[in-house]
């Protein structure tokens, strides 16, 4: 009896695979749903509703704050790599709260930069726009992190 019921589940499986993907019935098993890949521009872009113009404006600054932030970037990398060297290596206190410090500062800068960014798109937006930017205010927290503004976080 548990041969003829295991023998029929390996049957059932064996046709099931044998149906392919389009094969009989409406299941989609074995299928994979792709994953979204839309990038920061286009998710701005349907937040905000931008026409041709202001999407021009706002990739220029966003393009802009990437420029001024890059060397912030390299700047955040080095000083967080001392901080952790220093705790590592058994430093004073006194050391590693320099570190700490100067990572602070130094992000607080990157901060300024996203914020400055910001106020910038929103000034180019009409009060329907203003009213969705809370929405992309949220997204601008560490955007110009990577080497690429526009490029969508894994």
């Amino acid at each position: 009896m548990i041969a003829r019921l295991i023998l029929a589940g390996l049957l059932g499986a064996a046709l099931l695979c044998a149906q392919g993907k389009k094969g009989g019935g409406n299941n989609n098993l074995g299928e994979m749903p792709m994953p979204r890949t839309e990038n920061r521009m286009d998710q701005m872009d349907g937040i905000l509703k931008l026409n041709k113009d202001q999407r021009k404006q706002v990739k220029s600054i966003m393009d802009d704050g990437q420029k001024e932030a890059a060397p912030l970037r390299d700047q955040i990398a080095k000083t967080e790599l001392d901080l952790g060297e220093a705790v590592a290596a058994g430093k004073s206190q006194d050391e590693i709260d320099k570190a700490a410090n100067a990572c602070g500062t130094l992000q607080a800068q990157m901060t300024g930069v996203e914020m400055k960014a910001f106020a910038k798109i929103y000034q180019t937006l009409d009060k329907d726009q203003q009213q969705n930017a809370g929405r992309v205010f949220f997204m601008m927290q560490g955007i110009f992190k990577g080497k690429n503004w526009i490029d969508v976080k894994p």
